[in-house]
């Protein structure tokens, strides 16, 4: 089952990473880039820039288009915000492949907590609709996903409102493009990643860089 080998995965190289807890995911190192620095908000140009170093970091992340990859996807209930459709991220995949996804809702933890009973702080529940593909890279429209979460916050069509996050489990890389404001790249290991901290060292989000700095001394 596709949910099992990818938490399997996360156990040996994210051992923190959660698929019931999406805001455990993570890499013991990681860079966060700007993606649509300098340019205006709600503009095309943003979207186009953002697209583009999104895409150009991507495919730093996953040479190898024949890789098989995991995706992993939080689909939230209900209308968004946004009033985009769910359905625009589905056909980035091949309809035979995407058929074989693991797609089911389940009860996840959020990141805000409540009171129990005994008075003791939980994490709050929220059903959420998490689907988990593998398949190679050659076979996802990589570009039009990056593109579609790009235009969300800007206000064009076609819009992605999920979270959605790409795992390499031969080489242990990962990414995951938040908005247009900027991705992340992580792994479990600094010398897996140093080549594009080194050729995308001016995209590194300034706020974050003495933190980020530390991983590659």
């Amino acid at each position: 089952m596709l949910r099992q080998e990818l938490q399997s995965y996360f156990d040996a190289v994210y051992p923190y990473s959660k698929i019931d807890t999406e805001h455990t995911l993570g890499g013991q190192v990681h860079i966060q880039f700007e993606l649509g620095e300098g340019k205006e908000n709600g503009t095309i140009e943003r979207v186009y820039q953002s697209t583009d170093r999104a895409l150009k970091i991507f495919n730093e992340t996953f040479t190898d288009p024949t890789h098989e990859i995991f995706i992993l996807i939080y689909e939230y209930q209900g209308e968004n915000v946004f009033n985009t459709s769910n359905d625009y991220l589905h056909k980035q995949f091949p309809p035979e492949l995407f058929e074989k996804f693991y797609n089911q809702l389940e009860t996840v933890n959020t990141r805000y907590f409540t009171t129990d009973d005994n008075g003791n702080d939980v994490l709050e529940k929220e059903e959420v609709r998490i689907i988990i593909g593998k398949l190679p890279v050659k076979d996802i429209n990589v570009k039009n996903i990056l593109n579609g979460i790009a235009n969300t916050e800007m206000g064009f069509d076609l819009g992605i409102d999920q979270r959605i996050f790409f795992f390499d489990p031969l080489t242990d890389k990962a990414f995951q493009m938040y908005d247009d404001r900027g991705c992340y790249v992580w792994s479990n290991n600094a010398d897996n990643i140093r080549d594009i901290y080194i050729k995308r060292n001016d995209w590194i989000v300034e706020y974050h860089r003495p933190e980020i700095e530390e991983y590659f001394k």
